[in-house]
């Protein structure tokens, strides 16, 4: 009886330790062409960068500030295209 205690035990403590390295892992984002490319992802690489543990080469963390700055100048496009959107639409001189 003594014995099943201590081998329940340390299958719970097993799984309990499984689970944690799983969970840990699910954070765990590669800086990969896909993440690169998309500005979403990035962003959210950027949230999780505590997170993600990957070693960035020098190349990959050139890339990613590369498209960092890619993605602001974008989403700055768009705010201004939306500017002048409204201002062609709703201009005063209408």
């Amino acid at each position: 009886m003594k014995t099943y205690g201590s081998f329940k035990k340390a299958v719970l403590l097993s799984a309990s330790v499984l689970i944690g390295i799983t969970a840990a892992n699910a954070h765990t984002t590669e800086l990969s062409t896909s993440v690169i490319n998309n500005c979403d992802a990035v962003t959210d690489f950027a949230k999780n960068l505590d997170h993600n543990d990957a070693q960035l080469s020098n190349s990959q963390m050139k890339s990613y500030i590369d498209a960092r700055v890619a993605c602001e100048i974008e989403h700055k496009d768009q705010h201004l295209q939306s500017e002048k959107y409204f201002i062609n639409k709703y201009g005063s001189d209408k």
